[in-house]
This record gives C-alpha cells, structure tokens and sequence, in this order.
C-alpha cells in the first residue's frame, strides 16, 4: 500500500538531508595535515593560544614548567576518549569530532606559582589540521636569553674551530715528520724491503703484482703492491690474508686500502695493506693474499719479507 506524499512529509525529508549534508561537511581526520610546532604563552591581552584537535587522533602538549595536575580543568571532558595528565605533559584525545567555531577551555595550573601561574589553551577543531605535539613554552623567549645562547653557541663554535685547527696541523705533517711525532720510528728507522714482481701468466684471476714493497716499523708494518688487471672485469680487493711460510700463523690486518675505488681491465692500482706492530723477527717471510668480495678472484704474492 502506498502513501501519499505531503506536507506532513516535507520536515523528515529536510532533516534527513540536512544530516547528510552536515555528515559529508565534516572533514575527515585523515586527511588532515599533521603537525608538531613550538608556541609560547600569549601575554595578557592577547588572544588564547589554540590548538586544533581531532577525533581519534592523540595530541600531546609538552610544557617547560611541571604542572598541579590536581587542578587541570577541561571543559566537556567526556567527549574525550582520553585525559592524561603528566608531570609537564598532556595528551588529549577526542572521541567526537568537534563542531565549526566550537571551543573547549583547557585550564592548567602551574606547580611552582610563578608568573604567570596559569595557561588557558583552546580545543577547536580545522577542517585542514590538527596539532599532534606542541611543546609550548611558559615564557616568550627575552633578548637577553637570546643572546645568552647566542654568546654560548659562538663559544662551542670556537672551541671547535680551535680543535680542528690542531687537527689540521697534525695532519699537514706527513711522511717522516708525522712518524717522528707520533713516535713510530725505532732506533733504525723504518724498515724497507722490495717485493718481487710477478711474471704475467695466464690464470683464473688474471691478476699480478708489477711493484710492490714492505715497511715495518716499532708500531706498524706496511704492504705495498701495485696490481695489473689484465682479465675482462673490475677488480676491489676486500680482505688481505697474510700467513707465515714457517709456522703457520696469521698476522691481523688492521686495514685494505685503494687509491682508487677498483681497478678495471687494462689498468694499474695501488693496494696498501696494514698491519698492527710487528711480533715476528725482522725479515720473516709471509704469504699475502688479497680476495675479492666474491671471494673467486685471489691473487697470492709469496714469499713477502717484512
């Protein structure tokens, strides 16, 4: 059986669409911009600090100074999903959306009774944001305080342009000088022994050493070899192995260094291989192999001295 419509209709029917047209209106807390800002308290006579809030999603006021958290007021309380009072936090969470041009008085007390003693905050709600973290500050920051931290930046700063400038100078003083200071030269110096190069022959890694040299000194010992690529890929040596021909045992390499980042087909490359100091005789002979990061391609330099 059907109805007719009439007037008696016509109200239901506005109702109706004006809560959808009020539902669709309401912006939406996902597509609100999130954002975390810093603010201080306004003066008196100025308007009230407001922070827009958003239904399901935490906000969180960090203050400067600890608060009376027995004398935190917040107007329509229940409407929020929650109220937690920290000893300078506040996180506050809605669980309804908050109406156009609506605002929610937050009242805090601070603890230690100074000026000013109070901060009065207003929830409101924004159709494009919400504030997720506002750290706000009990005082606006003087000229003095500013230019306090400026005095103490500017002194950090020297102090570090002072301790580069000494890095620097340690630095600039390389090869022999740098060793003296350092205190790494023995009564004989340094000492210096040349690595045999090796004949070019065909092998799986297609590599071989065209010069080379070994340094030992009171505190460290030095390999040195330059490496002919002659096979079709780039080459980086990542590990150094160097073992005793007599007993066995290996030595610890601190490091593997290259002048240049590979060394490709056809070319040349400096391979510097470091050890700590030296516990062996002087003169005993190692084996050296550098290996790839694949671990297939090798090349063994036998018999090194240092």
């Amino acid at each position: 059986m059907s109805f007719p419509f009439s007037a008696l209709h016509l109200p239901l029917v506005l109702g109706g669409l004006l809560l959808f047209t009020t539902a669709q209106a309401q912006p939406s807390a996902s597509v609100r911009e999130r954002r975390d800002r810093r603010v201080a308290l306004p003066r008196p006579g100025e308007p009230v600090l407001e922070v827009p809030v958003a239904a399901g999603i935490l906000t969180t006021l960090v203050l400067d100074s600890a608060v009376d958290r027995n004398a935190v007021e917040l107007e329509g309380r229940t409407r929020f999903k929650l109220v937690d009072v920290g000893e300078r936090a506040i996180n506050l969470e809605p669980g309804v959306e908050l109406g156009a041009g609506e605002r929610l008085m937050l009242r805090v007390r601070f603890a230690d009774g100074a000026f000013p003693a109070h901060a009065v905050i207003a929830l409101v709600s924004h159709p494009l944001m919400v504030d997720t973290r506002v750290e706000v500050s009990r005082r606006p920051v003087s000229p003095e305080a500013l230019q306090a931290e400026l005095s103490e930046v500017r002194a950090q700063l020297a102090a570090k342009d002072a301790e580069l400038a000494a890095l620097r100078t340690q630095h600039e003083a390389t090869g022999p000088a740098a060793l003296a200071l350092n205190g790494l030269l023995e009564e004989g110096g340094v000492l210096d022994s040349g690595i045999t190069a090796q004949p070019k022959k065909e092998t799986e890694s297609s590599l071989r050493v065209q010069y080379g040299r070994s340094f030992r000194a009171r505190a460290w010992g030095v390999l040195f070899v330059e490496v002919e690529n002659y096979g079709k890929d780039p080459w980086t040596p990542t590990v150094a192995r160097l073992t005793s021909t007599t007993s066995g045992a290996r030595v610890r390499v601190l490091k593997v260094l290259m002048k240049q980042p590979r060394i490709g087909p056809g070319e040349i490359g400096s391979v510097v291989v470091e050890t700590g100091a030296p516990t062996w005789k002087k003169g005993a002979l190692f084996n050296l192999e550098l290996v790839d990061a694949s671990g297939v391609r090798r090349l063994l330099v036998p018999h090194v001295a240092l």
